[in-house]
């Protein structure tokens, strides 16, 4: 699990459908319920998909290609542990502050 870093993509996805629906919550925005709803029913139906990508499929720089085709000792490009957890803080950043702009609208 580590080498295909199933775990990294679910913990991405999962920061930005947050993010995405803290935003369709603004009321500034006036989004209505059924898309919100729809909303999250796509996002779980991607992070299902996602997650079965990441676990069956390798991206190498020929392109995607199946686990079972790729040799354990291959290197893989990857992102280091500093850009990842970048990424994440900053992600989640923007959505709390997503969220403390909701709550000081009301």
């Amino acid at each position: 699990m580590k080498r295909r870093n199933v775990l990294k993509v679910a913990l991405t996805y999962a920061v930005i459908a947050w993010l995405l629906i803290q935003l369709a919550l603004i009321p500034a925005l006036e989004v209505p319920s059924w898309a919100i709803e729809t909303l999250v029913v796509l996002l779980i139906i991607g992070f299902i998909t996602i997650v079965f990508i990441s676990w069956f499929f390798e991206a190498t720089p020929e392109g995607m290609k199946r686990t079972v085709e790729i040799s354990p000792t291959e290197v893989l490009p990857t992102w280091s542990r500093k850009k990842f957890t970048i990424f994440i803080i900053t992600t989640a950043a923007l959505a709390a502050g997503l969220l403390v702009f909701e709550v000081l609208q009301r």
